[in-house]
């Protein structure tokens, strides 16, 4: 059963919005604007009907759909590992523009969407699809790039990178959120075994996964970082099911269950497990700030075309001040973000160290948080713009407008003491 309602009109979207036209935006130079089309060739011509039929499914009632949601992911990740797009941790010489930049630049496009001159329709962006990328893309294959030895890089990164296959990165916990001070997995020495006993939450792609970077504390009390292979999620006493959030429809968000579960030794990485964590978060949350920004974009062109085509009261939607300031203020605040973002990515593709300094950081997880709020916000504009359509699953579907309350203090922002700097840093709002 199809639970739209035909009476309720699609919401026709223009071509361009100059406003919100990431190709003459004036921020990027002439080699992120190349690599900008080509990536929007790509998905056009790539990946169209797997967003368009990811969207589909989730109109539909009284039908099991989660196979078929598998089997869309799963090929779409590896079609974007394909070009290079899926992980951005090698190749560097084979692309005019960093990869931190890169993988921004995806996020961006993946959940922001666009216009296919194809089916002369707007795309919708995807934020879930893009936190099955980061996941597997950036949480996963950062850290294993950054430790692993000749044989691990061969066998749990190279297949990720190159062929797509599904990865996952296991930190947070029941009790602990992603405050790695707390965590309570062990992870035992038994000789040529590793033992983990534990359980893991939030975990994107865990039940997908073919390989696991699991974190967990070591018989000396030090956190540590081990591969886990899943066997195709056979491995013997694992466990993931998948865990229902508001929102993010289309990710695999997963609980998993360590129960006396024998790993490899020679799958330990080398060094310190804080240090391999920390080596990725600077990069995730500008990801995540890309994210959010093209969340942005896609909201923002929903709530400009339809105040431009709805009347109410013998007026157009966009007539009304109420309507239209909340959407220019969105507007301009999202290209200011942009603006903050790609100078980030830019620095640290120009500077690798300034990855690992603690202002950075900081920097990284401000953009983070304001960007994530600011989501939330065109959400917010969005219902109001909308009125009583907004609460129609048709309407919450096509925009994901749930998707940024998911992810409005992700990652564990309120457990870090030195957010709340950055959070004043970078506030706006009197």
């Amino acid at each position: 059963m199809d639970t739209r309602l035909p009476e309720f009109p699609k919401i026709e979207i223009g071509g361009r919005i100059p406003e919100l036209d990431l190709i003459n935006n004036p921020i990027f130079n002439t080699k992120e604007k190349a690599f900008l089309t080509e990536f929007y060739d790509y998905m056009e011509e790539n990946l169209e009907k797997d967003l368009i039929a990811l969207e589909e499914l989730n109109y539909i009632a009284e039908e099991p759909i989660q196979e078929k949601k598998k089997e869309i992911v799963t090929n779409f990740m590896k079609k974007l590992a394909e070009k290079g797009y899926y992980s951005t941790v090698i190749d560097f010489e084979d692309h005019d523009v960093g990869n931190v930049t890169r993988n921004a630049l995806i996020a961006l496009v993946l959940c922001g969407g666009f216009w296919s001159s194809n089916s002369e329709r707007y795309v919708n962006g995807n934020w879930s699809i893009e936190m099955g990328r980061l996941a597997g893309g950036t949480l996963y294959c950062n850290p294993v790039n950054y430790k692993a030895n000749e044989y691990q890089r061969e066998k749990y990164l190279i297949p990720v990178v190159k062929y797509g296959h599904m990865a996952a990165s296991a930190m947070t916990e029941f009790n602990a959120g992603s405050d790695i001070v707390r965590i309570e997995l062990r992870l035992d020495d038994k000789g040529d075994k590793i033992i983990a006993n534990g359980k893991k939450l939030f975990i994107t792609n865990g039940m997908l996964a073919d390989c696991i970077i699991l974190y967990g504390r070591l018989n000396s009390g030090r956190l540590g970082g081990i591969i886990v292979d899943t066997e195709n999620q056979q491995l013997k006493n694992f466990e993931s099911s998948r865990v229902r959030t508001y929102g993010m429809n289309d990710a695999f968000v997963s609980r998993l269950i360590f129960n006396d579960v024998e790993l490899p030794k020679e799958n330990l990485l080398e060094g310190d497990g804080l240090d391999i964590m920390f080596h990725q978060l600077t990069e995730e949350r500008l990801v995540i700030s890309a994210e959010a920004i093209g969340d942005c974009f896609k909201k923002l062109f929903y709530s400009h075309s339809f105040a431009l085509q709805r009347e109410q009261f013998a007026h157009k939607l966009h007539q009304y001040q109420i309507i239209r300031f909340p959407i220019t203020q969105n507007m301009r605040q999202t290209n200011l973000f942009l603006s903050a973002l790609i100078n980030y990515t830019r620095e640290i593709d120009k500077h690798p160290q300034s990855a690992s300094s603690k202002l950075m950081a900081n920097q990284a997880m401000g953009l983070k948080i304001q960007t994530c709020e600011l989501a939330f916000q065109s959400s917010i504009d969005l219902y109001r713009t909308m009125g009583g359509r907004a609460f129609t699953e048709q309407y919450c579907n096509q925009f994901g407008l749930l998707d940024a309350f998911c992810m409005i203090h992700g990652g564990g922002s309120h457990f870090v003491l030195g957010d709340a700097e950055s959070r004043r840093f970078f506030k706006t709002k009197g």
